[in-house]
């Protein structure tokens, strides 16, 4: 096996060599970010034999991805729900759920505080400290 240089392998295998843009500094991050995503995605084989085993994952890794994966830019939904108009009414609805069980928390905690003695809350009646016994009478 013979070393090629760079430029003939990509002749070889019909690729353009494609570098960079000039002063654009920011390219990378994104496409870091994007190959981390992939690498972290389910099923993620590590290694593809041949080009259809890398289409084929990737036509079930762009279905995941659109349908399935939570964004953090965009809220936690999916990008379809977001381009289909869900976004606001998903995000208002989990404001909602938060709010009503920081209530709940907020009453359930009242009511401990309350009543520090268990059986108080199980009889109903406050426990007063002259009660020797924790069966009501």
């Amino acid at each position: 096996m013979k070393a090629r240089s760079v430029q003939k392998m990509f002749e070889i295998h019909h690729m353009p060599q494609i570098f960079a843009r000039p002063r654009t500094p920011n390219d990378n991050p994104f496409v870091e970010s994007a190959f981390g995503t992939v690498k972290q995605s389910p099923k993620y084989p590590g290694r593809f034999l041949d080009l259809t085993e890398a289409v084929d994952h990737f036509d079930r890794f762009f279905t995941w991805y659109n349908h399935e994966h939570y964004h953090s830019g965009i809220d936690y939904v999916t990008p379809v729900q977001c381009h289909q108009g869900l976004r606001e009414a998903i995000v208002a609805k989990r404001k909602s759920n938060r709010k009503n069980q920081q209530n709940f928390r907020k009453e359930v905690n009242r009511i401990r505080f309350l009543f520090k003695d268990p059986s108080a809350m199980l009889y109903e009646k406050p426990v007063t400290p002259m009660t020797c016994s924790v069966i009501p009478p």
